[in-house]
């Protein structure tokens, strides 16, 4: 079963372009973050995937390493909806990992 999270940026100040909200779709019995998306302040949003990634021609396992309940631990973060994610994520730039300089 598939799991949504929105969390805020953990500061109150948001430092120059980094988001304001990250959201992760996560697959629990996986352990693993299998797309996200990130809402910047002036509205603009960039999204990944494994599928993403997988362009890049390596494997992809998770969209961030480690065990989810440890790198979700002590994250302020609400559960959404699927439409809620989505919505969002259609909104989104594909921005992988491997294209970032």
């Amino acid at each position: 079963m598939l799991k949504h999270l929105r969390a805020r940026w953990p500061d109150l100040h948001v430092p120059p372009g980094e988001p304001i909200w990250l959201l992760y779709e996560l697959d629990e019995e996986a352990d693993a973050v299998l797309r996200s998306a990130e809402v910047f302040p002036d509205g603009s949003v960039t999204r990944n995937s494994i599928e993403i990634e997988e362009r890049g021609g390596k494997p992809c396992p998770s969209l961030i390493e480690g065990s989810l309940p440890t790198i979700f631990q002590g994250v302020t973060a609400e559960e959404i909806t699927s439409h809620e994610f989505d919505a969002t994520w259609a909104r989104g730039v594909d921005t992988p990992f491997w294209n970032v300089s």
